[in-house]
């Protein structure tokens, strides 16, 4: 990676390049841009005293400090008081890619959830990042569980199975 990459804690003064950054990702993986998705994800973030932190950014010094990365490391402590940190996000420009910049920018994550001593760490990863698995793997991220999702803003209607006749099914 180049020595041009600065890597640090998003601040409030950063919410607009944030902003830009997140819309152009979220565009790439063919959804619409939502700002109040935004304002509650990154904005109230970057005010709350236990997450603020969370937000590491990578900007390149040798193009106006342009916010080109970004990974969001999440506290979360589970009913049983069990501190768990989450990565929910990892953003890169496309020109960025491939450098090990996402190596950077997770391995900054781990260390702040490591200073914040969680006690494990997941990610989920949408199908269309799927190629970022490497990336965890290198990282020893091991696969525990599948995550299924059911939209309920699409129609998820399937055909109704045909009615058995005679035994067990048909009394229910």
């Amino acid at each position: 990676m180049s020595q041009d990459i600065n890597v640090d804690i998003a601040t409030p003064d950063d919410i607009e390049a944030l902003k830009e950054l997140t819309k152009q990702l979220v565009e790439e993986l063919d959804q619409e841009f939502e700002p109040k998705r935004f304002d509650w994800g990154i904005r109230r973030r970057l005010y709350d005293p236990l997450q603020r932190h969370g937000i590491i950014i990578a900007k390149d010094t040798k193009n106006e400090n342009t916010v080109v990365g970004m990974i969001i490391a999440e506290l979360r402590i589970d009913p049983y008081g069990s501190s768990e940190g989450y990565i929910k996000q990892v953003f890169l420009r496309k020109n960025y890619r491939g450098k090990g910049l996402g190596k950077v920018l997770l391995d900054s994550a781990l260390e702040h959830l490591k200073k914040v001593k969680v006690e494990k760490v997941k990610v989920n990863l949408k199908e269309k990042a799927k190629n970022a698995t490497q990336l965890y793997k290198k990282s020893n991220f091991k696969k525990i569980y599948e995550v299924l999702e059911l939209d309920f803003t699409e129609d998820n209607s399937k055909e109704e199975p045909k009615e058995k006749k005679g035994g067990f099914d048909n009394h229910y």
